[in-house]
């Protein structure tokens, strides 16, 4: 009798086949973190990452004095859970009829905290601050093409069905099983990768909201200024190449956010601490080629003081778990100019359970 193998697809014994799938395989989409945007320390204020990481770190040009460490609850609570589904985790599913169906409320799933940590000069103060942030982001809705979804995930099954567990190995036992798929993991890699080609929802919803403070005169004794911030951000993408074979789908993004921020970060003339208040506005277009992304994104802030934010980015990837990012351009003042130059490397850590069901 035969058995089939995949990627990591574990024979649970010789009658049952247990197949999972290893969110940690697709590529980190991370380019920040909430904590880190609420700081204004990051080459993109706008974007919606899809979380495949259990931890992610971030870290910015000025290295040691900016980072950032981003966890995604799914992965490390309830490793052991039995009920995680690839499907489930997409939010694509038959029901009892065989129909496709999605639940919007997939997104959820991906819900991150972050903490962040910056020493970095702010507006009207003379020297750099040490800032504490934290931070939590998680998407409210999200919309796939089902059929593409559907027949994507039909048809990797269907390749990766092709690794055939020898009897030899299967009359052996669990043991043996595992064995032998460690060794063919270079095989079943190979497999998977035409499969690794980004679907990415036709629409999406994001929120996000973070709290930072800093001491006034970087001692404890002088007490703390806050500020706090809460925002939306909406995506809608379009595949750019449609039925090629190509190795990657390329796309069009487009973002639009709204924002809220309490700014407790604020010197006057007199060196005392006082908060604005601020509505912020914006949208941000993005190309993206595989492991190169393009993007330029403008927000417009009123409130307290008027100012804006148009800064253009680039991300690369470097491989599934380290990307590289820089952005350039003007960033919010009440002064004119503030030109921002910023480089930020972006990691990804394959702990905890990212392992789904297929």
């Amino acid at each position: 009798m035969k058995k089939l193998l995949c990627l990591t697809v574990i024979m649970v014994h010789s009658f049952c086949k247990a197949q999972n799938v290893d969110l940690s395989q697709f590529t980190l989409s991370n380019p920040s973190s909430p904590a880190f945007v609420l700081v204004e320390e990051t080459p993109t204020a706008i974007y919606t990452p899809d979380n495949f990481k259990a931890l992610a770190l971030h870290a910015l040009d000025n290295f040691g004095e900016s980072f950032s460490i981003e966890a995604t609850p799914y992965f490390l609570i309830n490793q052991k859970s039995q009920n995680r589904t690839y499907q489930k985790y997409i939010g694509v599913t038959k029901d009892n009829s065989g129909e496709l169906k999605q639940n919007a409320f997939s997104g959820l799933k991906t819900t991150t905290i972050s903490i962040a940590y910056v020493d970095k000069e702010f507006n009207g103060l003379t020297e750099d601050r040490k800032t504490y942030s934290i931070g939590a982001r998680t998407t409210l809705l999200r919309f796939y093409n089902k059929e593409k979804v559907h027949k994507n995930t039909e048809a990797m099954a269907t390749a990766l069905s092709n690794i055939v567990v020898p009897q030899s190995v299967l009359i052996q036992g669990e043991e043996a099983i595992q064995a032998y798929y460690n060794e063919k993991q270079d095989e079943i890699n190979a497999i998977l990768k035409p499969f690794e080609k980004t679907i990415k929802p036709l629409f999406r919803l994001d929120v996000a909201a973070g709290y930072s403070t800093m001491f006034k005169e970087n001692s404890i004794s002088s007490g703390t200024a806050n500020r706090i911030g809460a925002w939306l951000t909406s995506e809608t993408s379009l595949i750019l190449n449609e039925g090629s074979d190509a190795k990657t789908n390329n796309y069009f993004n487009l973002f639009v956010t709204a924002r809220y921020i309490e700014d407790g970060f604020n010197v006057n003339t007199n060196t005392e601490f006082f908060t604005t208040y601020y509505r912020d506005f914006g949208g941000k277009i993005d190309f993206e080629f595989g492991k190169l992304n393009f993007g330029y994104e403008y927000i417009s802030r009123n409130g307290t003081y008027n100012s804006e934010r148009s800064v253009g980015n680039i991300t690369y990837s470097i491989n599934k778990d380290i990307s590289i990012s820089g952005g350039f351009g003007k960033d919010f003042s009440v002064t004119e100019g503030n030109l921002l130059t910023i480089f930020g490397i972006h990691w990804g850590l394959n702990t905890g359970n990212s392992k789904v069901k297929f």
